[in-house]
């Protein structure tokens, strides 16, 4: 049996925002309702932050009743984030576990929101299904290398250029 190098991950959870919550609903539907889920990540190379954004949609007989947003920004130390590079592909791929985790950890914060939010909207207690990262997200995510702009000189206010 091969054994597999395993690499400690560390990172911390950098901050929590609201996105957005939009109640629709001139009177709240009684009974059951739909509820649609999205979960977006992107990153930041030169920070090490990755940001995971989870949106909820409640609907009920296809008319939306309530839109929830939220993101987490997480931050990982210089080790881990080189840990993760890959030189062959000039990327960084985040293992389909941590992938996971950020969305778990996200989905629980966007279920806090929604409870603090409602609560202040005046609108019934509304819960947050269960949600399983692992059945929506099954595969590495990459994020390519961003080549660096051509930056020039910066052209003094006087519109003169400088002389090295």
């Amino acid at each position: 049996m091969s054994q597999q190098n395993q690499i400690q991950i560390q990172f911390r959870l950098v901050d929590v925002k609201e996105l957005q919550f939009v109640n629709l609903a001139n009177e709240w539907p009684e009974g059951e309702l739909q509820i649609n889920n999205q979960l977006q990540f992107n990153c930041d190379t030169e920070k090490r932050a990755v940001r995971c954004n989870a949106n909820f949609e409640y609907k009920k007989n296809d008319i939306t009743q309530l839109i929830l947003g939220g993101q987490t920004i997480f931050e990982f130390t210089r080790e881990s984030w080189s840990s993760l590079y890959q030189l062959d592909g000039d990327q960084w791929v985040l293992p389909a576990g941590l992938v996971q985790h950020l969305a778990d950890i996200t989905i629980g914060s966007a279920r806090g929101i929604l409870a603090v939010r409602s609560e202040e909207a005046g609108i019934p207690k509304q819960i947050l299904p269960l949600v399983n990262p692992g059945q929506m997200l099954r595969n590495n995510i990459a994020f390519k290398r961003v080549p660096q702009q051509n930056t020039a000189a910066p052209i003094p206010m006087d519109g003169t250029l400088g002389t090295a």
